[in-house]
């Protein structure tokens, strides 16, 4: 009986502690706030950024997703209003981003 509780136990918690798999709409809204994310912590503080839109590839041999987003920037100082595309690397846990361009 002892042997079944702790089998248990241990199911439980192996099955609970998996990463959920997302998919979709939700995923594209995962990739865009922590791209979003991203920009907020180092980009310029002058300037304000929104992602406005993503498309990606998930590499599941690198385990990450290849990601285009186009970016509206928006500037105070320089008076500069514009929209353009970023290329980054987000890994499937979505922990950093690696910018490409």
């Amino acid at each position: 009986m002892r042997y079944l509780l702790i089998s248990f136990i241990l199911l439980t918690v192996a099955t609970t502690c998996k990463q959920k798999l997302i998919s979709g709409p939700e995923l594209e809204k995962k990739l865009i706030k922590t791209m979003q994310d991203y920009l907020e912590k180092t980009g310029k503080s002058d300037a304000v950024y929104k992602v406005e839109d993503v498309i990606f590839f998930a590499d599941k041999e690198h385990q990450l997703y290849i990601c285009e987003f186009r970016v509206n920037v928006k500037a105070s100082d320089a008076h500069v209003d514009t929209t353009g595309i970023m290329r980054a690397n987000i890994p499937n846990d979505f922990s950093k981003v690696v910018r490409k361009q």
